[in-house]
């Protein structure tokens, strides 16, 4: 009976031992094949990435690759700002064709053209429609008007930003007017975040891929003159956001123009700020630009 007990012991510390060497990879040789991944555990996360997106509906707008629940609080398990944490969460909001199915901040990866991937926010839904800005800068370091005086409007910054996206042949095409109560964005000079009732410029764009936000879409996001008032999606990705909650930094701009003038003077322009708040500066000062499109469900 002893004898039997020590052969036992010898017989089950060798197989742990061997499983441990197995589950460490320590002699186990791995060929990639198709997979990007370089070890045996990524390509195991690969695969059930693949095993989960098979199972989520297709959308009826191809060029829609993944969508995911927008969560900022940090304690959640839901937690999803950026769309690569590992607690996101799929979402089908795109089969639903009602106003507001997907709510501001859902975030959205979208083949833009044949080889350009984008990872969008959702800013409003419309129903059959949702429009959508850039999770980061499509531009850096770019006037919102070459000169002292925004009765022109965002000249500079819109030639810019409409000559990058030029190519976005998978987003709408659309046109728009701002200065306004009759402007389909509505009056383009605000005296402050939540007060815009002034034309201090006049634009109307056909056919058109890209624009920027207005002051009028930030407030309803929830956007104040107060630091952290704007979700962290609004601000992300700015130089210095991680500071005031945010959870990546760019190396370039601290913020980024929208397409809102400030009234009170000739010279100043609103933006958002890596602190979380919507401010005004110098019009004539870079920053960076964020793409707003519309998109089919």
């Amino acid at each position: 009976i002893l004898i039997g007990i020590v052969i036992g012991i010898i017989i089950s510390t060798t197989i742990v031992y061997s499983a441990e060497n197995i589950l460490t990879g320590s002699d186990v040789t791995y060929s990639n094949g198709s997979s990007s991944s370089d070890n045996v555990q990524k390509a195991i996360d690969e695969l059930y990435e693949k095993s989960n997106k098979s199972k989520v509906p297709k959308a009826e707008n191809t060029n829609i690759v993944a969508v995911y629940y927008y969560d900022q609080e940090k304690n959640s398990e839901n937690f999803c700002v950026t769309g690569d944490e590992g607690t996101c969460k799929y979402d089908t909001c795109y089969l639903n064709k009602d106003k507001d199915s997907c709510p501001p901040g859902t975030i959205i990866e979208y083949m833009v053209s044949s080889d350009t991937k984008v990872r969008f926010h959702v800013v409003h839904d419309d129903g059959e429609n949702i429009t959508l800005q850039s999770q980061q800068n499509t531009l850096n370091s770019i006037q919102w008007y070459t000169e002292n005086n925004h009765s022109y409007g965002p000249e500079t910054a819109l030639n810019a930003l409409e000559e990058k996206t030029n190519n976005w042949t998978n987003v709408n095409t659309f046109d728009y007017s701002i200065g306004d109560d009759k402007s389909t964005l509505g009056y383009s000079g605000c005296a402050a975040y939540n007060y815009c009732m002034e034309k201090t410029y006049s634009l109307h764009k056909e056919s058109v891929q890209a624009r920027m936000l207005t002051v009028q879409e930030t407030n309803k996001i929830g956007c104040e003159n107060n630091f952290k008032s704007c979700p962290i999606w609004m601000y992300n990705y700015l130089n210095g956001s991680t500071s005031y909650g945010g959870t990546d930094n760019d190396l370039l701009d601290y913020r980024y123009w929208i397409m809102s003038a400030f009234s009170p003077n000739l010279v100043s322009a609103w933006a958002i700020s890596n602190s979380g708040k919507i401010n005004y500066d110098d019009s004539t000062r870079s920053y960076g630009i964020r793409a707003v499109v519309e998109i089919n469900k």
